[in-house]
């Protein structure tokens, strides 16, 4: 009794109340960091506020529909600094995002012509726990924004634009080369608090010798020893949330491909995965997602899929597997990539594999293609491909409860292979292959300006 009458003295007098939130003040901004049940959440004085929603629930109707359309907030009331001006409007950044500046600013503050470093996020108290890391912030990392510098530098009017947007989307950081790990600590000391999403991309004998996409480690051994560098790396960064994507194919390749390549690896392909999972599936800051190709190749397998699955974690040891990546560098609709996710889930769940998550990569799935390849099935450079959806955590929890995230895993820009050259690839001569690409993982300026003239949402 004693404790609620000091409770309701409290209240009364505003010591603890406010007239957003029971507990915490409003905030002085309308800077959201964090969304829950009980509302939005800015920061003040280096603690939780509530956002004031009579104050601020009509900003996102006050800057230009045009920015607000493409899926882009307001900015707040109080940031009049513009970054950029387009068709579209006026431009400014929060939270290392674009927002529309609001129309309360009048004629803004223009700073032409070129674009400051981002402002630093002020420092945030620990949020709420999820085990689906996208639902964070999500880093955007410096190698992709680097990439695209070199395109806006040859490209004009409208197409520089959004050029311009496209660079600052999270993309993943793609561990694909012996020196590799040691890149690991700049993006985890870049990022902060912001998950990072890294692609593991080294097993021995990578797609089974493929042309285009030929290398990885030379061993099982030194193929460990990379596995172990990020993993050491990684304990450093505990406070750090991280995305780890296990090697894109390699499932696919297991459950498909029979070809003597193929078969010569297939041990030791599931080994090192299992390896991979045992270490990174133990560290509660790394959430690990295995690859499993995409619908178009495994749908029509799923319960191979899942057996193979199955023995991989058997063999992983304590390591747990968050969920499975899936449409990697590939061009089938989120629909569709879902109904093999959903059937996918069944078989494994008929295994005793329960409780894994999905997430799809939308960064090249934008435009309606997905037929036209599944036709033709030229995976190199396929003509006509757009930009997807953008990174998101939990987008679909209603209609798609499988689902963890959108994410831009393949590098939107980068080349899947080329038709010349030591690594040369027949299916990247083919007619509906744009041609002129460099080698896989060398930036393509031809396929990202198509890639963005063909976005979808656009930008």
């Amino acid at each position: 009794m004693k404790f609620s009458t000091v409770l309701a003295t409290l209240f009364a007098t505003g010591a603890l109340a406010s007239e957003c939130h029971w507990q915490y003040p409003c905030c002085k901004d309308c800077t959201v960091y964090y969304t829950d049940t009980e509302g939005k959440w800015g920061v003040l004085n280096n603690d939780w506020c509530m956002i004031d929603n009579r104050r601020c629930s009509s900003n996102n109707n006050n800057c230009s529909s045009s920015i607000t359309s493409q899926g882009y907030p307001c900015c707040s009331n109080n940031n009049c600094k513009v970054e950029y001006t387009d068709n579209d409007g006026k431009w400014g950044v929060e939270n290392n995002n674009w927002c529309g500046i609001s129309n309360s600013c009048g004629g803004g503050q223009q700073q032409q012509p070129t674009q400051p470093t981002q402002p630093t996020q002020p420092q945030q108290p620990t949020q709420p726990s999820s085990d689906n890391f996208f639902e964070n912030e999500i880093y955007s990392n410096y190698k992709f924004q680097g990439e695209v510098d070199i395109s806006i530098k040859k490209l004009n009017g409208d197409l520089k634009a959004k050029a311009e947007k496209v660079k600052y989307v999270p993309t993943a950081v793609w561990l694909a080369w012996d020196g590799a790990p040691q890149e690991v600590p700049r993006y985890l000391q870049e990022a902060g608090n912001k998950t990072v999403v890294f692609v593991l991309y080294m097993i021995p004998t990578r797609d089974c010798g493929a042309n285009a996409s030929a290398g990885g480690s030379a061993t099982i051994d030194k193929y460990k020893g990379y596995i172990n560098n990020i993993y050491n790396t990684s304990n450093q960064y505990k406070n750090s949330k991280i995305v780890m994507i296990l090697e894109p194919d390699t499932i696919g390749n297991l459950v498909t491909n029979n070809n003597d390549n193929c078969r010569n690896v297939r041990n030791m392909h599931k080994q090192a995965l299992s390896y991979a999972i045992s270490k990174f599936g133990t560290q509660s800051h790394v959430k690990v997602y295995l690859d499993a190709a995409h619908g178009a190749w495994l749908n029509q397998y799923a319960d191979q899929t899942a057996n193979v699955i199955k023995e991989i974690l058997n063999n992983a040891g304590s390591g747990k597997l968050r969920g499975i990546s899936t449409n990697v560098s590939n061009y089938q609709s989120i629909e569709s990539e879902y109904k093999y996710h959903q059937n996918l889930n069944r078989a494994l769940e008929s295994k005793g594999v329960r409780g894994l998550k999905f997430i799809v990569d939308t960064s090249r799935n934008g435009a309606n293609v997905e037929g036209a390849f599944n036709a033709s099935g030229t995976w190199c450079n396929f003509k006509g491909a757009g930009l997807g959806q953008r990174p998101k955590g939990n987008p679909n929890p209603g209609s798609m409860p499988l689902l963890d995230a959108y994410m831009w895993i393949k590098t939107p820009g980068e080349a899947d292979g080329s038709s010349q050259g030591s690594r040369a690839d027949p299916v990247c001569a083919r007619g509906d292959s744009l041609q002129g690409a460099p080698d896989a993982g060398s930036w393509f300026h031809e396929y990202f300006t198509m890639l963005i003239q063909n976005a979808n949402p656009p930008f």
